[in-house]
């Protein structure tokens, strides 16, 4: 249009809107879905259950199913002296109550409700029931291990081809050392820490002393618990975030 007219020659230009911002896919573990990533440090207590459970499995490749580790285990628990591998000592009578004792399905009841009643306690019930299947599973898969796992004869002097790989009564005591360690608070761990790996190295000691167990058993056992208690503590760190608590 001419000037001096009330309008602007200027060419028309259309009123600013509302921005439009480019839409950017998320990237994996953004947002809710199947790509979502597991907790930080759930992949470490994963990457050590496998580590356990490949440690179980050498120990039994070599002290059960070798010559080699045969006598080594032999060498390690030297037979009684009237035939059998129980210990004749002072310590045979008090290493058998011990074990009659922590065998008591009584006491494991026990045991197994104050693991509950612990969780309840600090406000963590799925760690009490963590703890509970840790002790339960521990036991279980202990005395499948044990009935599936055969230990060859290699005429060896001294041994026998039975089995006891791995313990029951020293897997027991371990997960439940470790069972408390889930649902205890911080502070108290370490007050547990201490006496409860002697009670765990009590009754290694006695299924040894018995004679119902070989070192290689003791060993098996601490592995497999040792493997579900990380196992366990995976599971919780998923739904609790870090075992951390007050």
């Amino acid at each position: 249009m001419r000037s001096g007219t009330l309008y602007s020659s200027a060419p028309y230009t259309s009123p600013p809107g509302p921005t439009t911002k480019r839409k950017v896919p998320a990237g994996p573990g953004s947002g809710p879905g199947p790509a979502r990533r597991l907790p930080e440090g759930a992949l470490g207590y994963l990457a050590a259950t496998l580590a356990c459970l490949l440690a179980f499995g050498l120990t039994c490749r070599v002290f059960v199913w070798t010559p080699r580790g045969q006598r080594l285990d032999g060498l390690l628990l030297p037979p009684g002296q009237w035939g059998g591998y129980e210990q004749q000592s002072v310590l045979t009578g008090p290493a058998k109550d011990l074990l009659a004792l922590f065998g008591d399905t009584t006491v494991l009841a026990v045991l197994l409700a104050a693991l509950l009643l612990v969780g309840a306690l600090g406000r963590r019930l799925y760690a009490g029931v963590a703890a509970v299947l840790l002790v339960l599973c521990s036991v279980g898969l202990a005395g499948a291990a044990k009935s599936v796992i055969s230990r060859p004869e290699f005429d060896l002097p001294g041994s026998t081809a039975h089995n006891s790989f791995p313990s029951g009564h020293v897997t027991a005591a371990m997960a439940l050392l470790l069972a408390f360690v889930l649902v205890l608070p911080d502070r108290a761990r370490w007050w547990l820490a201490v006496p409860g790996a002697v009670a765990v190295s009590a009754v290694a000691s006695a299924t040894m002393i018995a004679g119902w167990h070989r070192f290689s058993d003791v060993i098996g056992a601490v592995l497999l618990a040792e493997a579900l208690f990380f196992l366990a503590s995976a599971a919780l760190r998923v739904k609790e975030g870090p075992l951390v608590n007050a």
